[in-house]
């Protein structure tokens, strides 16, 4: 094992998300590749391109074929930051080859029937659920029940999660389903599910290696695709529910040979708390400040990899991030230039670097990254986001900068029902506002 980073040449699989953990790896590495499937009968420049373009990272490279032996016999450790690959990276491990990766234990992200099956072997409380398979079956069940969620095993582009109201509302939902599922609508499998009546959702942002947890990382709260507001913990000041969550899923992770970023969702009702969904993977919109806030962040993936936990050393108390949705209507290509001096605090999602600027293929959202802010205090983090994003100036940019209201209001809300987020003092929710 090598004893330094720099020492090392690195391989980052990704399917468009984290370019961003390449290039923090390239910055400390001898060579950092980075690979995002492409391949295709016919070739298309929107997935060839990405990683493109960031020649100025010195030892930053795209790499069409990871597996070709005249470069994977050059790889000292291989990163699978999102989900997927479980054949390669077993393969590779059996090679004797470092891997930071789930090992297959997305699967229980990415199919929702199994992930209950093993809260159940886990006598971890499962909130009332029915599987139907096809969509002929989930509307007919639709049209006699109220205030349910929809979940979907598998097909995660096709369909996000939906709140039925009533049978009413949810009418358009389902005729656009079978649009998009088409042919095998009868053969998706939905899971509906019971509200949570509660106003209380933590989770917690750190990883595992084996099923061990670090001494320290950060819990914290988010609004679901659009903020996240987080504080650094040590491991016994976990909240209980947290903690109580993480000790009962580690056999699984230990199980599966899992050494991987970790976020949970918990919702917490009374003294029951419902494990509601698992990100088996690094967690887009809430861990990418991990990047900035985690100063050793490359070493402890890399031994991780190796299977030693060692403990992450964090600069700043708070870290808060924003969605940023591009505002042109646009589905084309899409352009951003960001100032190389606010480009730490900017995570891009599948882009490629020409013409001076920062290009985005067409993707089916208009997320195109966050914006990550950090300090000392509450204040500091959530401000930073905003002097962060005003530094952008007049790209085609937006963020929803006024719900970190909500999330503070949410903070108190659990700090009074005893779930601790800080020591400090809560700011309220009106100095969002005050600008």
């Amino acid at each position: 094992m090598k004893e330094h980073i720099s020492d090392l040449t690195v391989c980052i699989w990704d399917y468009s998300s984290f370019p961003c953990l390449a290039e923090m790896f390239g910055k400390v590495t001898t060579k950092t590749y980075y690979y995002s499937p492409f391949e295709t009968e016919y070739r298309e420049a929107g997935k060839c391109c990405l990683g493109d373009g960031l020649e100025d990272i010195e030892g930053f490279e795209r790499l069409d074929d990871p597996l070709d032996p005249d470069v994977l016999d050059t790889i000292d450790l291989h990163v699978f930051p999102d989900i997927g690959f479980k054949g390669v990276q077993r393969h590779l491990r059996e090679l004797g080859k470092p891997v930071w990766g789930s090992m297959g234990a997305s699967d229980l992200e990415l199919y929702r029937t199994r992930f209950l099956k093993t809260l159940k072997e886990l006598d971890l409380p499962v909130v009332k659920s029915v599987t139907i398979k096809g969509l002929t079956n989930l509307s007919l069940y639709l049209k006699d029940v109220e205030d349910k969620w929809v979940k979907v095993n598998r097909y995660r582009e096709n369909m996000e999660t939906f709140h039925h109201i009533d049978y009413v509302h949810s009418q358009r939902e389902l005729e656009r389903l079978g649009q998009e599922f088409g042919g095998v609508k009868e053969q998706v499998v939905f899971v509906v599910q019971d509200t949570i009546d509660t106003d209380l959702e933590i989770g917690y942002d750190g990883w595992s290696v084996d099923g061990e947890y670090p001494d320290k990382s950060f819990q914290g709260y988010e609004a679901k695709n659009e903020l996240y507001l987080g504080s650094w913990m040590d491991a016994d000041d976990l909240p209980d529910v947290v903690k109580e969550v993480n000790t009962a899923f580690a056999p699984v992770l230990k199980e599966y040979g899992y050494r991987n970023m970790i976020a949970t969702e918990l919702r917490v009702r009374g003294d029951v708390t419902h494990f509601i969904d698992p990100t088996l993977r690094m967690a887009g919109q809430t861990q990418e400040h991990l990047m900035d806030t985690c100063t050793n962040l490359a070493e402890v993936i890399w031994h991780g990899a190796n299977g030693e936990l060692i403990s992450p050393e964090f600069r700043s108390k708070f870290a808060a991030e924003a969605t940023m949705h591009y505002t042109d209507p646009s589905d084309q290509w899409r352009t951003l230039v960001i100032p190389p001096e606010n480009k730490e605090h900017i995570k891009l999602y599948g882009y490629c670097f020409a013409d001076g600027a920062y290009q985005f293929p067409p993707r089916r959202n208009d997320e195109l990254g966050v914006v990550c802010g950090e300090g000392d205090t509450i204040e500091e983090a959530i401000n930073a986001v905003k002097d962060n994003f005003d530094a952008l100036g007049d790209e085609p940019l937006s963020i929803n900068f006024e719900g970190f209201a909500d999330l503070l209001k949410t903070v108190h809300k659990a700090e009074d029902e005893g779930v601790e987020f800080t020591s400090q003092e809560v700011p309220e929710p009106e100095i969002i506002l005050e600008d």
